[in-house]
Order: C-alpha cells, then structure tokens, then sequence
C-alpha cells in the first residue's frame, strides 16, 4: 500500500493504522510526509520502524572460491560479479584477466579471457561485470578502455572504445535487475584547464555501445582537483551516487547529506526521503591517524624526502564525515545505504590497513528504507564485505579468509516477502 496523498504545506505523521506493508510491524512510523510542487517530501526523525527483532538478516548460503584447489577457484583479485537468470555466477578476476561462470551451486563451467591489449583479450587490472537485456554481458575492460559484449554462453560478440572525448570520461556504470544500463560521465579535469560542467551526467547505454537519453545529472565528486598545475587529493570529500530502481527510474544522493531523489525514469523528481541524523566529525586526531599511514606508505617507496612532502602537501581532509559510502536499490523497492566505519572505532589492525582510498571505510551494516522512503532500520553485513550488490533476494560480496584469500559469497536475505522479491 502506498503512502496517501497529503494535502500541500500539510505535514502528516503516519501511524499504524494510516499504512503499515506486510513486511514492516505495527508499529507506529517516526515521520512525517507532506507535498512540496508535486515533489513528496519524506522526512524520517530517527526511529525505525522495524521493531526490536524484527530487522532482515543476511545468512550465507554459498560462497565460491578456494585457498587450495583448481586454479578455476582460486582468484587472484575478484573485481566483478553478476548473476544471470538463469542461477549462473560470473565473476570478473582482473589479476587472471578471465571471466568465470559458475552454476548456480557453485561449480566451474567455463572461462573465457586471455591477458594483453589486442582483439579478444582482456587488460590486467579493474574489470567490471554487467548484465544487459537477453543475459548480454557487458565487461568493463579499464586497463583497455574498452567494453567487450559477451552472450550469455560466452561467445564474444564485439568491443567498443570507452576513451575520454569532448572533455568528458566515464566515471561508472549502474544496471538494473531487468537488463536496462547506465554510464556516468564525468567532466576531466586537466591542469590550468576550466571545467566542461559542474555535474555529472548519467546517460543510458545501449548493448552496442551506443548512448541514448540523458536520465540524471548530479554533483560531480571533488575528491581530485587541480589548484592551477598541482593536483590536491581530497579525504571523505563529498561524492555523488545514483542507482537504477528496479521498477524502473532511478534515484540520485550525495554523501554529505541525507537526501535522497526518487526520480521517473525521464529524470524528473517525484519524490525527495531525508533522514534526521548529525554528521560525524572527523577528529585532528583521527585525520593525524591516517596522516601517520599514508605517511609509512609514501616512505616505502624510492621516493625522495622532498617527493615524499610534495605529496603530503597535496593531501587535505574533510571536518565531517560522509553520512553513507554509497546506496543501492533492493528488493521489494527499498534503498539500502552502506554506513561508515571512522577512524576512532578501528582496531590496530584495521588502521594498518588504511591506504590511499578517498572514501571511508564501509561500515557493518546498511540503513535501510522501503518504498515509500521510511526508514526501516539497519541490516547488519560483515565488515570484510567491502562490496555488495542486490540481486533479487539475494546479496553479493566479496570476503577474505584469514590468509587474504579472495571468495565470491552470497547471502540469502531472512525476512524478506518471498513472493514479493522474486524478480
């Protein structure tokens, strides 16, 4: 059932009795919902509505992968991975330059990429995974900047060029569980250059390679700049995101606040969820922290003193933390939003690990919002998940052993409607 229509400028809290889904309790919801230019604006206090008890869980039922083994099981870095509809698992290894399927059960069926920069080969490095309409492939080659289309039995089909033109570069990628897919372009920056735009753009990508409409723009991500001819790296700075709904549309956000756009599939907004929730800050102590470490890694290079302050001088932090890392769309409509672990909860070891990514770490669980944009309350994920994407009731990450061994693990979502997520 979905939210009823609230009169403009009239703000009204929902109780139990006013709209409850079959997947959320009786409880009374923490929140308020009026009308703003035909814009629903959604404003959340606080409280979940999922009661003590209540939360979904995320419960393993396969993981793919093996310290010891065929060489088909073992990766070297896992950096994609997507289901088919028909229970195959693929998975991207761009240290082995291979895409990999699997059953549904886990079992290797065949591999298909060889290493190096000509016709049918796959670059070494980062290597994206998207599924299109028909279970058509579409692997993000970065070492190459090219796209290669897969059919589902792994034929390959065609590539096409991914190399920045017009002042603009891909930046990313997003698909949808029906097959539909997105490219973000993002303006390049170049020293002493002005910028092409302030926003990026998020443009519908067709199987051939081809663009069709543009769906979205959105606050391009600062994280790296130039001050005249120095570049400056930006920590926690502000980022933008977006995902595809699964019912189709899409819904854009920007870290450094906790306002999320539900937009039609032309773009147009439609509906606008806040959540009332105070920003982090990230303490001199903390940013001395990951000053210290980025620091130790600089000086274990052949870097110079002088390169080694060059860099240093380069480096700026944020005061806040980000609200979120980044958002995705789930089951049964719900957008599910990955927190932030800051500095100050880490183990040792955990800061032994800092590196220089620009994004907080993820934190152990995802706030969670149905489809009418309240919030739920949190799902609980295991921090060694640093990535996971949704596929119909079902959760995909990637996991390390004790040892730094790489697995490809699924969870089952417990508590989820059954016959309201299939699909």
């Amino acid at each position: 059932m979905r939210t009823p229509f609230v009169p403009p400028l009239v703000a009204l809290v929902i109780s139990s009795s006013a709209c409850v889904s079959d997947t959320q309790s009786a409880a009374q919801w923490d929140g308020s919902v009026r009308d703003s230019a035909g814009i629903e604006i959604v404003e959340n206090f606080g409280e979940p509505l999922w009661r003590p008890g209540e939360e979904w869980r995320l419960v393993e039922d396969l993981r793919i992968g093996m310290r010891d083994g065929p060489p088909e099981y073992q990766f070297g870095r896992v950096t994609g991975f997507v289901p088919l509809s028909d229970g195959r698992i693929v998975v991207a290894d761009g240290m082995a330059s291979k895409i990999r399927f699997y059953s549904a059960t886990g079992e290797h069926l065949y591999s298909i990429g060889e290493q190096g920069a000509g016709p049918r080969e796959i670059g070494q490095g980062w290597i994206q995974t998207l599924r299109g309409y028909g279970d058509t492939l579409l692997i993000g080659d970065s070492r190459n900047l090219q796209v290669h289309r897969i059919a589902p039995d792994g034929t390959w089909l065609s590539s096409f060029s991914t190399r920045p033109e017009g002042g603009w570069m891909l930046d990313g990628w997003d698909t949808s569980p029906s097959g539909l897919i997105a490219s973000v372009f993002t303006p390049l920056q170049l020293p002493d250059e002005p910028l092409a735009d302030t926003m990026d753009v998020i443009i519908i990508r067709h199987l051939d390679g081809t663009l069709g409409d543009t769906i979205g723009r959105v606050p391009m991500a600062r994280s790296f700049r130039f001050a005249g001819d120095s570049p400056e790296l930006y920590y926690y700075a502000p980022t933008p995101d977006f995902d595809l709904r699964w019912e189709g549309g899409l819904i854009t956000g920007r870290t450094d606040r906790y306002e999320l756009t539900w937009r039609r599939p032309d773009g147009e907004p439609v509906r606008i969820v806040r959540l009332n929730r105070d920003r982090e800050p990230f303490t001199a102590s903390e940013q001395a922290t990951l000053m210290k470490r980025l620091e130790e890694i600089l000086k274990q290079g052949d870097r110079t003193p002088e390169r080694v302050q060059q860099i240093k001088n380069a480096i700026h932090f944020e005061d806040m933390y980000p609200y979120y890392r980044r958002f995705m769309c789930g089951p049964e409509g719900t957008l599910w939003l990955r927190r932030i672990r800051p500095i100050s909860d880490m183990s040792p070891e955990e800061k032994e690990a800092l590196n220089f990514n620009r994004r907080p770490r993820p934190g152990t669980g995802f706030d969670v919002f149905d489809d009418q944009g309240r919030y739920l309350g949190v799902v609980e994920a295991p921090l060694e998940m640093p990535l996971g994407l949704l596929f119909g009731d079902r959760m995909f990450g990637i996991m390390k052993d004790e040892f730094d061994v790489e697995y490809v693990q699924t969870w089952h979502i417990e508590g989820l409607d059954q016959t309201a997520s299939a699909g």
